[in-house]
């Protein structure tokens, strides 16, 4: 009897946790916005521990972003990615978002702010799951943060999920830029990302 309640306490302990992190999409986005009419391609790869501190479980996530300028101030995202556990190669589809980006603030001397919104289905929202967005640049210095907080729709009732990015935007040309970021959830899961950002 007590054997079988530890089981079930244990279940009971393991699966919320899992349910509260998941795997998550490196956020790969600034406030700046691609221009109307252009194209962005993002190429980049996530580095996290799928396991625990004491028994880690390393994986790559490489992951592409497309991104549509519709006006100067509003963007269409696309973004996908592979889930890759370093311990036995085998690649996993991660699944994939959709957002709507629109500008709010872009003054290049101070700061650059920009909100949206968006949706998806994969292991990164355990199903399907929308999301808010909202990006901040430190144009003085090539700093920026994101925040989007998620509500996963599998689950049963209404959980929200913050997913939040800090990084650095580094500007190779006037199309291309490096982003490296950390990105966690919950502030439990952690995400290494480096993505090489191109528009055209």
């Amino acid at each position: 009897m007590q054997r079988r309640l530890r089981v079930l306490l244990a279940v009971g302990l393991v699966v919320p946790m899992i349910l509260l992190s998941g795997c998550l999409f490196n956020i790969f986005q600034t406030a700046k916005m691609v221009q109307s009419g252009d194209v962005a391609v993002l190429i980049g790869s996530g580095l996290m521990n799928i396991g625990s501190v004491e028994d880690p479980a390393w994986a790559l996530t490489p992951q592409a972003r497309l991104a549509f300028g519709l006006s100067d101030t509003i963007n269409l995202g696309l973004h996908t990615g592979a889930l890759i556990p370093l311990s036995s190669g085998e690649p996993g589809w991660m699944g994939w978002t959709g957002d709507m980006k629109f500008s709010v603030v872009n003054d290049p001397e101070s700061i650059s702010l920009a909100v949206g919104f968006g949706g998806g289905n994969g292991i990164h929202f355990i199903g399907w799951g929308i999301f808010g967005e909202i990006f901040l640049d430190l144009n003085v210095f090539p700093l920026f943060f994101a925040y989007q907080p998620t509500i996963p729709l599998s689950g049963e009732g209404i959980v929200v999920w913050h997913d939040v990015a800090i990084g650095m935007a580094l500007v190779l040309s006037e199309k291309a830029r490096l982003i490296i970021e950390v990105d966690t959830r919950n502030l439990g899961l952690l995400s290494y990302g480096i993505g090489f950002d191109i528009s055209f």
